[in-house]
């Protein structure tokens, strides 16, 4: 049989069942209920791997239909337990390699190796910051691992520069995972692995992330501290790290005010432009905003916007209908944002 590869562990895991005739899913072992209703086959896909859990018959097992999915024409179902339908096969955290239908190996053999696209946190700054909020960053650190889990796997997220205590601290709030975590520099990691187009993500490059740059590179640099004051030099510094990396900005029509800075929203930005949006970029941004980018967005383009007339400063309900069309604001966020900006608002 020819081996096909993809990219994503969803359509691996589709592939393996349909080649083993299996269309009807049990899975067994412990699960968070809103991801694996959310995510579906992509969640059962990703803690096969993690966990490496496998698939046998299981005649006893009786469950209900938690989500159905279509691949390539071919309807697919997932059970969990606690109903009266027999799936054809499950997925079981207690079965031996040599036991199973279907090992976890089956499905990460279809995946890529190396890896890419990859997403790389980088920390050699680190020591540079005067003050670190160190439990910002792990926070961080697991957000990206679990947005990383909504379309490709661990090993698509290196964090780089990193010393044995930032690596415990990581496996301290990460739990099981197959993240990659080295003390090397993201060129070492990046030419290892054959990545020839890189893009370095800072807010102060010179040129924006167009759909081509997110659909077409093989990694994506990004720095472990994000830092809102641009620092002279900087940037020159960061794309060192990767000297054939090419550096963009993400932006939103023509700017980067209210963009999301942080590493785990930045990665989010990348993973659903690259596969839900299909290289839109402003599509993920927004979609990504939180509800103080929003305002503050909303704050720059009304003060961007503002007239005068007879002494004082107003904008019309018209610049509202305007921005709305792009930004997912309220009439009511129009109105409290330009009275906090000391405008006033003409009907």
């Amino acid at each position: 049989m020819k081996m096909v590869y993809v990219e994503r562990p969803l359509t691996a895991l589709f592939e393996v069942l349909m080649g083993k005739g299996v269309y009807r899913l049990g899975f067994k072992p412990f699960y968070e209920l809103k991801r694996l209703e959310t995510l579906g086959f992509q969640y059962v896909a990703v803690e096969m791997l993690v966990n490496e859990y496998n698939i046998v018959y299981d005649p006893a097992f009786k469950g209900k239909v938690a989500r159905e999915d279509s691949y390539r024409g071919v309807k697919f179902k997932l059970f969990v337990k606690d109903g009266d339908l027999r799936p054809d096969a499950i997925i079981s955290h207690r079965v031996s390699q040599t036991k199973a239908l279907v090992t976890w190996r089956e499905v990460a053999e279809l995946l890529p190796t190396p890896p890419l696209p990859l997403f790389v946190v980088d920390f050699s700054i680190l020591s540079s910051q005067e003050t670190i909020d160190v439990a910002s960053i792990k926070i961080q650190v697991e957000e990206c691992i679990e947005r990383v889990r909504e379309y490709l796997w661990d090993p698509h997220l290196a964090i780089t520069s990193a010393d044995k205590s930032m690596a415990d601290w990581i496996h301290s709030v990460a739990g099981k995972n197959k993240i990659i975590i080295t003390p090397s520099k993201p060129s070492e990691l990046l030419w290892s692995m054959d990545a020839d187009k890189v893009t370095i993500i800072r807010q102060d490059a010179p040129h924006p992330l167009t759909p081509n740059d997110v659909l077409s590179s093989d990694a994506f640099l990004i720095g472990g501290v994000q830092d809102s004051v641009s620092r002279p030099g900087m940037g020159r510094v960061f794309d060192n790290l990767v000297p054939w990396g090419i550096p963009r900005r993400i932006e939103l029509k023509g700017s980067v005010v209210g963009v999301p800075d942080k590493v785990n929203k930045i990665v989010e930005i990348l993973l659903k432009a690259r596969y839900k949006y299909g290289g839109e970029v402003e599509r993920a941004v927004i979609s990504s905003m939180t509800k103080k980018n929003v305002i503050t967005r909303l704050y720059s383009e009304i003060v961007k916007r503002t007239e005068r007339s007879g002494g004082e400063q107003y904008v019309s309900m018209e610049t509202y209908y305007d921005i709305a069309k792009w930004l997912p604001i309220t009439r009511e966020d129009f109105i409290k944002v330009a009275e906090k900006a000391g405008v006033k608002v003409k009907q």
